[in-house]
């Protein structure tokens, strides 16, 4: 009797820990969120659970007002976790944003795909405080059927374009479009710049090291037309070596985890 009364008590703890799990509340990812970006980013009115739900994403950082992203719906598959991953289904919406994306995390392991995204490049200011020097405008979208970072390590490739670009630094709006492609190499994931047409030529290429985070990048810039009304901005990227030609390289850190 006391046997069969311990495994019934057991079964009761079994199931109501398995009720507790799947009516999780959506506050729990709101709660890993921003522990996971040091406050960074927030899911404000989260509603739903861990396994479906939904919320306002905002980001919050020191030099800047709360800005909202977007409305976040996402899907978290739990089969996955029995394979020591999590792996979800996001799609994020709001005023010129339009984000499909899944995402599958493992130990030192982020893999994404069917990237499809589109937001304001204004969001760079928020995301990036330097960025708010030269006041970005246009549009941002970000492409990647598979890209992955795993143990310092990229594969797979990904493209961002900038279209319609344009800067609160020059009258010249937009100045032009813009395609940089990453394109994972093991250690290094090489990166590549190209002008799509405008005013302002732009073109460079360089690495990045997701082990050490180490970016390096060169390249050259020149107006095609409108010279003088783009030279506010092209006085950022250094000295003129003749008819507004610049060169410019970039040392930085960007961590991938």
């Amino acid at each position: 009797m006391t046997r069969r009364w311990l495994w019934y008590a057991l079964s009761g703890l079994a199931l109501y820990l398995v009720f507790v799990v799947a009516t999780a509340p959506a506050a729990w990812v709101s709660w890993a969120l921003a522990r996971a970006s040091g406050g960074t980013l927030n899911i404000d009115r989260p509603g739903g659970t861990v396994w479906h739900g939904r919320g306002a994403l905002v980001i919050r950082n020191a030099s800047t007002l709360p800005r909202s992203l977007g409305t976040v719906h996402w899907a978290l598959n739990p089969l996955w976790l029995f394979a020591g991953r999590l792996h979800v289904h996001a799609v994020m919406r709001g005023p010129g944003t339009d984000i499909r994306a899944d995402v599958a995390l493992g130990y030192h392991r982020v893999a994404l795909s069917a990237v499809d995204a589109s937001f304001p490049a204004q969001f760079l200011s928020t995301l990036y405080s330097p960025a708010a020097l030269f006041g970005p405008a246009g549009q941002l979208h970000i492409d990647a059927k598979r890209f992955a970072l795993d143990g310092g390590a990229a594969s797979g490739s990904a493209v961002v374009q900038w279209r319609q670009a344009a800067s609160s630094l020059s009258s010249v709006r937009p100045f032009g479009n813009y395609r940089l492609s990453l394109d994972g190499q093991g250690r290094v994931a090489a990166l590549k710049l190209q002008t799509l047409g405008g005013s302002l030529m732009l073109t460079g290429q360089g690495s990045w090291q997701p082990a050490n985070g180490q970016i390096r990048f060169s390249g050259l810039v020149s107006p095609a037309a409108n010279g003088p009304a783009l030279e506010p901005l092209l006085r950022l990227f250094g000295p003129d070596h003749g008819g507004g030609r610049r060169s410019f390289d970039i040392s930085a850190r960007l961590a991938a985890f």
